[in-house]
């Protein structure tokens, strides 16, 4: 596989940890076994008893469904541009030399950014 066609699996792998309750159970179901499991159409196909090509079409369903609703709402791209803030943010306090009065407020604020940072929602840290 091209590293184009690796990213797009990622992306839209993603992509649909946000958006998935939004799709089609088979939709959701080909999106995981695609861009999760890395399964090949092939395989997909003789998993579900379904053509190749009905993987293909139903996938390039899911993607354009997946397009639609990240040009509308946009949840992806603020996620990536507030967790860029937030790392921005932890940087910074790290290096403020902070007075002895001062010393446990920062600390309480970088172990805040730190969890927003780390924190493990779904399968793949979002």
């Amino acid at each position: 596989m091209s590293k184009d066609g690796l990213n797009k699996k990622v992306n839209y792998g993603m992509l649909a940890e946000f958006y998935a309750p939004l799709l089609t159970d088979r939709q959701q179901t080909l999106i995981e076994l695609y861009c999760d499991e890395d399964l090949s159409l092939s395989e997909i196909a003789g998993q579900l008893s379904i053509s190749r090509q009905a993987v293909s079409d139903n996938l390039n369903r899911a993607y354009e469904r997946l397009d639609e609703l990240e040009n509308h709402l946009k949840l992806y791209q603020s996620f990536i541009l507030m967790r860029g803030q937030l790392e921005r943010c932890r940087a910074l306090l790290n290096q403020v030399e902070a007075t002895e009065s001062t010393r446990t407020y920062l600390k309480e604020a970088i172990d805040a950014l730190n969890e927003g940072i780390d924190r493990k929602g779904g399968k793949d840290g979002i």
